[in-house]
């Protein structure tokens, strides 16, 4: 349940009860209304609009988010009922005076700006598919906070990054701590950063150093980080956590990457335990797992492929599919496609979705 000052909670509260009487007795005296473009003045002002929308339609507003300002802050809600459109997501603008409700307005959420007002982070966030993720979410309004162990020259917004090595046990806490610092919170935590360093040649090519740098890198970096962040989505009573796995976790390489897909796979096993867990207390938690994804650097593995191998790059891009198993669809993902799922999962669209993970592979993975 999101956590609302006692003012805004009261006010859904004698919503969802159809009590215009208790409705208005949280506004101040001289409180104002402004929804679907009228203004209401005043208490009784107040009583009146609300007795006028019940006796029009029954609806149901649902929390889905809160943004906290000095004065008040802004909610957003599903609702549903048989008003015209039938269902819709509004923004609850109030602004408060003490213990009551000084103004209020009530205004449609864009289709465009879904993450609005909405905090997020992302790791290994600039470039390939945490860069997409990013640019995702910026466009539909979320303030995006990117992390990476080097800042690129051109990046549009640098006050939202921060150089770090999440790969090491003091990185989690120091980024926690800018994250809040810079934000004040977080709503949304998307963990993209992975992969992979370990030579080819199978388990008995991996040393210790091995196993133990694919697992900070691939598992503990999001646990730490987690550990670091959680709590303040506790405190506000909503939040959303993403884990980028891989079908790796279910599809090991062995000969290439043993470390990597152990790590996936412990990933997912955590990602699982966190959801039953932090669900019951408003944090929705779920991984992605992507197939192969054809993000820059991949595009540049696949050129340099086709240059020794002597042919084109579809041709190379082929191969390269067929030592993977194979893709049914004939592609790979694009870094776009694994973004908008994933910016689908963060949404209030995806507000059931939870303690599962999603595969986009194009049908790589051969059993249900």
């Amino acid at each position: 349940m999101i956590k609302l000052p006692a003012p805004i909670a009261r006010y859904f509260a004698a919503a969802e009860a159809d009590d215009a009487e208790a409705l208005a007795a949280g506004f101040a005296q001289d409180a104002h209304i402004h929804d679907e473009r009228r203004d209401h003045h005043g208490r009784d002002a107040v009583r009146a609009w609300a007795a006028e929308a019940r006796a029009l339609y029954s609806f149901r507003a649902e929390p889905r988010s809160f943004e906290p300002a000095a004065d008040g802050g802004v909610v957003t809600a599903h609702v549903t009922g048989t008003f015209p459109g039938g269902r819709a997501d509004l923004r609850y603008a109030f602004r408060l005076a003490g213990d009551l409700i000084q103004a209020l307005e009530i205004t449609p959420r864009p289709s465009n700006a879904e993450f609005t007002g909405r905090r997020v982070l992302v790791t290994g966030g600039t470039q390939g598919v945490g860069g997409a993720v990013a640019d995702r979410l910026a466009s539909a309004g979320a303030t995006v906070f990117r992390a990476a162990r080097t800042r690129p020259a051109d990046l549009a917004q640098p006050d939202l990054f921060h150089g770090v090595d999440l790969a090491h046990p003091e990185g989690a806490a120091e980024l926690a701590k800018v994250v809040l610092d810079r934000l004040g919170g977080v709503d949304v935590i998307v963990h993209n950063l992975g992969g992979s360093t370990t030579p080819g040649g199978g388990f008995a090519a991996l040393t210790e150093d091995h196993w133990v740098n694919e697992l900070n890198l691939n598992l503990l970096s999001a646990v730490r980080l987690d550990r670091a962040l959680a709590p303040a989505m506790l405190d506000q009573g909503y939040g959303v956590i993403v884990h980028v796995t891989s079908i790796q976790r279910r599809l090991p390489l062995y000969e290439s990457t043993l470390a990597y897909a152990s790590a996936k796979a412990a990933l997912g096993a955590y990602s699982k335990a966190l959801s039953n867990e932090l669900g019951p207390k408003g944090v929705r938690v779920l991984s992605v797992a992507p197939g192969f994804t054809e993000t820059e650097a991949a595009t540049r593995m696949i050129e340099r492929l086709a240059a020794s191998e002597g042919g084109d790059v579809e041709a190379a891009r082929q191969n390269l599919m067929r030592a993977l198993g194979g893709i049914p669809i004939g592609r790979p993902n694009t870094p776009e496609e694994v973004a908008d799922l994933i910016a689908f999962l963060a949404s209030d669209r995806a507000a059931t979705i939870h303690g599962t993970e999603i595969v986009i592979d194009g049908g790589t993975v051969p059993t249900v």
